[in-house]
Formats: C-alpha cells, sequence, structure tokens
C-alpha cells in the first residue's frame, strides 16, 4: 500500500514539473452545526358540540412531563424535549422551551425545517426520518407537526372509538369481521410547510390490535382512512381468558381527530367460546367434511372450511348459527332441543348439544356481516351406533347400514320416518328433513335453474325446474362434478362424513346394476333389500319439500353424471316391478347411501 501511494506522489509530482497546473481545490463545506432555539409547542384545538364538553379521555392540553421529538435534517440527532410546568401555558394550550442540538433543514424547496412529534414513546429513532414522523404503533392518540418559525401547530394523527363496559376487564382484543386494516406495524405522517398538508406511509397492515380496559372504558385509536365496512369485533379478557364477545356491524369510517362513542355496550356483550379450551372437542380429527356425526352430549368443534378441503378456509365470517333442527318425527319440535347453540371463533364453529343427547339432525349455517350464508354443516345425532355392511356383490367398498341422516337403521320390520334419512338434490350438500317436523327455519321451493353458488347461500330453498327444461336440471352450470371430482375422489359438496362418499355409478354391483338381480321388494311393508342390506321405500322431493310416493316409490343416489344430463342412480317403482332405470332428474332430492372411501 505504502509503495502505491508513492508513485502516485512521483507522478503527480512529474506533471508538476512538466508544466501542468494542478487541479483547483474545492472548498469543503463545513460540518453543519447544532442550533439552539427557543421553540413554541401549540396544541390542537378540542372541538366539541356547543353545550358539551370534551370527554375526560381527549387529551386537552400540554402537562408537565410530555415528551415531544423534535428532528430536522440530521434525524440521527433528533432531540426529545421534556417539558415542565414552567414551560406551558396556564391554558395548556401551548408550551415554550429553549431547545439545543437542532440541525434544520437547509433546503430552499422548503420552508418548514423542523417536526415535531407527540409522545416521544412512541417515535421511531431512525436516522433518516425526513420530512415527517415516524410512530411504531397506532393504537394511541398521536400528534405531528412542523414548523413555521419557531413555533409547531400539532395535528392529531388518529381517531378514536370508545366504549363502556360496566364491569372490570383487563384487556381487549380488537379485529375487523372482514379482516380489514385496524392499523399498521408503522406509520409514517407528513405535513408540509405552513399549509400543514397531511398524509401517510404505512408499514404492514394490523389485523388485530389489543390495549388495555382502564376504568371499564375501551379506548381504540385508528389512523385517518381506516375504513371497516363491516363494523368491529372486540374481545374482552377477564382473569386471564376471554370471556365476552361484543359485535357491531355499523360501517366505520375514522377522522382523524374525532370520536366515536358507542356508549355503554354491556347490554350487547356475548359470551365468548373459547375453541382451544380442554371442554371442546374436535368433530374433524378424521377429516373436514359437510356432516359431522356426533354420539355423545356435550361442546365440539371443527374448522370453518368448505367441505372436505382443510385449508379453504371461510372468507370473512361472523357468526355461527342454528339453521334448523329436526328429530326425525311428525311430532313438533323445540327450538334448541337437538343442537342447543353454534358460534363461531378463530376459525372454528362451535356446538353444544344438551346436557342430554336427543337424536336428531341439525344444520348449522356460517355468516357473513351481512347476514349472508356462507356455508352450512350438517349435524346428524344417530340413536343407535352407525355400522357399515361389507356385501362384495352390492357395491366395492363397505356400505353404511342406514341412510344419511338416519336415526335408525331401517329393518323389514320398521321402516319408518326415523330410518328415511335425509334428502339431497343430486351435486348439493344441503339437506332437506323432507316430512319430519323441523324447526328453525322455513324450506321453500323455488324456480331455476340456479347456479351453485346461489344454493349454497340458499341451503333451506328446493329449486324447482320444468322436467321439460333442462332436463330436470336444477344448475345452470350443469356441473358433472359436484360430488366426485374427475379422478372420482369425494369433492367439497360431498354430504357424506369424513371416510365416507357417495358411491359413483357402477353398474357391476347390485347397488346399482340394471336388474332386480338380488333384490327383495314389499311395497305394501315399505321396504326392499339386498342382502343384509335394508332401505325404506321412503319416497323423493320432486316438486315439493314434502316428500311424494312414500311406499310406491325410492331413489339410491350416486356421485356420477349421466351425460343428457341427468344423474346416475337407483330407482325402486311399485308399478315397474323393482328396478326401473338408471338416470333421472337432478331436480329430485332423495337418498344418499354413504360408502367408506
Amino acid at each position: 500500500m505504502k509503495k502505491s501511494i508513492l508513485i502516485l506522489s512521483v507522478l503527480a509530482l512529474a506533471a508538476v514539473s512538466c508544466g501542468q497546473k494542478p487541479d483547483p481545490v474545492v472548498p469543503v463545506d463545513p460540518a453543519p452545526q447544532p442550533e439552539t432555539r427557543t421553540l413554541t409547542f401549540v396544541f390542537p384545538e378540542v372541538s366539541v358540540p356547543e353545550g358539551e364538553e370534551a370527554p375526560a379521555f381527549v387529551k386537552q392540553g400540554w402537562v408537565a412531563g410530555d415528551q415531544i421529538v423534535v428532528h430536522g435534517e440530521y434525524a440521527k440527532n433528533q432531540v426529545t424535549v421534556t417539558l415542565e410546568a414552567a414551560d406551558i401555558s396556564a391554558d395548556g394550550k401551548s408550551a415554550t422551551k429553549s431547545v439545543s442540538g437542532l440541525y434544520p433543514y437547509k433546503r430552499e424547496d422548503c420552508t418548514s425545517t423542523l417536526y415535531a412529534s407527540y409522545p416521544a414513546s412512541l417515535v421511531d429513532n431512525l436516522n433518516h426520518c425526513f420530512f415527517y414522523s415516524k410512530f411504531s404503533t397506532t393504537n394511541e392518540q398521536l400528534y405531528a407537526a412542523c414548523n413555521s418559525g419557531d413555533s409547531f401547530a400539532f395535528e392529531p394523527v388518529c381517531g378514536v372509538l370508545s366504549l363502556t363496559v360496566d364491569a372490570d376487564y383487563e384487556e381487549y382484543l380488537v379485529s375487523s369481521p372482514k379482516k380489514e386494516a385496524l392499523g399498521y406495524e408503522f406509520l409514517q405522517v407528513k405535513l408540509t410547510d405552513q399549509e400543514q398538508v397531511f398524509s401517510q406511509y404505512v408499514g404492514s397492515p394490523l389485523l388485530e390490535m389489543t390495549g388495555p380496559v382502564t376504568d371499564k372504558q375501551i379506548l381504540i385509536y385508528l389512523p385517518e382512512s381506516i375504513s371497516l365496512t363491516a363494523g368491529i369485533v372486540i374481545k374482552l379478557k377477564q382473569d386471564g381468558e376471554y370471556t365476552k364477545i361484543y359485535k357491531n356491524t355499523d360501517p366505520i369510517d375514522v377522522v382523524r381527530g374525532s370520536v366515536v362513542d358507542f356508549g355503554d355496550v354491556s347490554a350487547e356483550l356475548q359470551h365468548y367460546e373459547n375453541p382451544f379450551s380442554a371442554d371442546i372437542l374436535d368433530l374433524d380429527t378424521a377429516g373436514n367434511a359437510n356432516c359431522y356425526m356426533v354420539t355423545a352430549a356435550g361442546g365440539y368443534k371443527f374448522k370453518a372450511v368448505r367441505g372436505n378441503d382443510p385449508l379453504d378456509f371461510l372468507p370473512e365470517p361472523f357468526e355461527a348459527v342454528v339453521l334448523w333442527e329436526t328429530r326425525n318425527g311428525a311430532e313438533a319440535i323445540e327450538k334448541g332441543s337437538v343442537i342447543t347453540s353454534a358460534t363461531y371463533a378463530e376459525d372454528y364453529v362451535i356446538i353444544h348439544t344438551p346436557e342430554t343427547l336427543v337424536p336428531g339432525n341439525a344444520v348449522i349455517a356460517l355468516k357473513n356481516a351481512d347476514g349472508e350464508i356462507l356455508w352450512n354443516w350438517h349435524i346428524w345425532i344417530p340413536a343407535t351406533k352407525v355400522d357399515v355392511i361389507n356385501d362384495a356383490a352390492f357395491y366395492s367398498a363397505p356400505v353404511m347400514d342406514r341412510n344419511l341422516g338416519a336415526i335408525n337403521k331401517a329393518t323389514v320390520a320398521s321402516p319408518t320416518l326415523d330410518t328415511y334419512g335425509m334428502y339431497f338434490q343430486w351435486g348439493r350438500k344441503d339437506p332437506f328433513p323432507g316430512g319430519a317436523a323441523s324447526v328453525g327455519a322455513t324450506f321453500e321451493v323455488v324456480d331455476g335453474p340456479l347456479s351453485t353458488a346461489y344454493v349454497t347461500a340458499h341451503p333451506t330453498q328446493y329449486v324447482k325446474v320444468a322436467e321439460s327444461d333442462s332436463a330436470g336440471n336444477w344448475n345452470t352450470e350443469d356441473l358433472p362434478y359436484l360430488w366426485e371430482a374427475e379422478d372420482g375422489s369425494k369433492t367439497i359438496y360431498d354430504p357424506c362424513p369424513a371416510g365416507y362418499k357417495v358411491p359413483a355409478y357402477n353398474t357391476a354391483y347390485r347397488m346399482f346394476k340394471n336388474d332386480n338381480d338380488g333384490w327383495s321388494y314389499d311395497f305394501a311393508g315399505n321396504w326392499y333389500t339386498c342382502g343384509d342390506i335394508v332401505l325404506p321405500i321412503c319416497g323423493w322431493l320432486t316438486g315439493s319439500t314434502t316428500p311424494s310416493y312414500i311406499g310406491q316409490r325410492a331413489i339410491i343416489l350416486s356421485s356420477t353424471a349421466h351425460s343428457n344430463p341427468r344423474a346416475r342412480l337407483k330407482i325402486v317403482r311399485d308399478d315397474r316391478g323393482g328396478f326401473y332405470y338408471g338416470n333421472y332428474y337432478k331436480m329430485e332430492a332423495a337418498s344418499v347411501r354413504c360408502v367408506q372411501e
């Protein structure tokens, strides 16, 4: 290294000796020197309606101990100013203090040369702040200012939501039903020149924020431009556990410096169900599905996903409800007698049964903040254990011993209403109780055809189409793979529990074979059999939500579509002496006999 320097020096001397002039010396600006200035910090005016006082939690002015950060061109030398009582005016609206160590901006295109931020505890200590204040959080009232001469006119950065409760809670956690931003991991606020032009630059959005509940009051600070189109959800912690939840679906647009007061919300608080409690058991340990069997009283949960896709979480869920219940009988049923409650929390649907388990069926719907149904699940509570029958001649996989939704296994001695099970339109996951009494929802008939998305959002609507139109197909898209994928696997619309599926159509087996081989029929007794498998002649829904042809006709649905377009299935009819044919209108809602996957 020394040799290199020496050579360069020699070359330089040689150049001078040859008559060349040395390069002119460029003057170097002296290092910036810190300034001491007497600064005045002006607190923003608090505007309240005439005759009213500002809420006690709204800061009215400066107090001793307030700390303000001031920076100029060299933010690494930002100064923290601590106000003392002697610095503050009698009304607290201004404070004046001599401040040393300032490096004002020297740029000619910017009349503001210093920037101030409050509170200092939330200001990021960065090397370069440039022309803005940068805060490390948003859930507190923040103030920012730029200078005009030696004066700073502060402006609020956030608006505040205020709520009160009538009990002592330790903490709140707030979120948006639509997972909209509440704040940001950091917030930069730019105030320029004397015009106080306000703009924000933000980090990654915060979808949840926490804060203390102080003196039974909840204060949530949100920055300018936050828009919560579906309102807010607030959980409240007591004794270390979240125990209550508050939901408000009113849209909220935040204006900085403003207060949105919800008042006392105690009467609107609901019990918060913790899905991770040891008392809540998983229903989907064997896999996700559109149907879950419950065999013991208690509390249960399952993921809020579409059908059997464990990763397909539903968007923007708000609440779970018990849509309808039935005890699979003709007698009247009371609400809550099968499923007492349904709630949604932390990506789970949670249900409870009565203390004494009551056999029946129910549908649980998950809704968004607008009350629209996102998805629904069938809860099946059989009275007796559901077994499978393994008959290689009947089908290639073991078959359930009863129809999907049946309370009891059908026998030739008792093919009664509780053995009929639910009725399904081909390709839909949504059960219909048919002739059984139900409570909670009104089933209706609507004209179709309609889309898959529409019927998913309207699970209590039976779609009727003229048999001459669209070959009796309720589905406008005529999707052939609603119950089975192209490779034959189970889909998100399959109505069977985990581990089971709607059987694919295969005429090599008696279940769908195009003849009466192995079958026996007793239309007077209301049953038909194949080996040890007994099925009730429970009719089907055809243009109505009440079954037709009970004791006369029955259908076993397959997962396979027909090309014309109809559904592949097996029909028995008393007027045809047993088996009739293997495809029929998709509009008809009929029985499903699930098989093992």
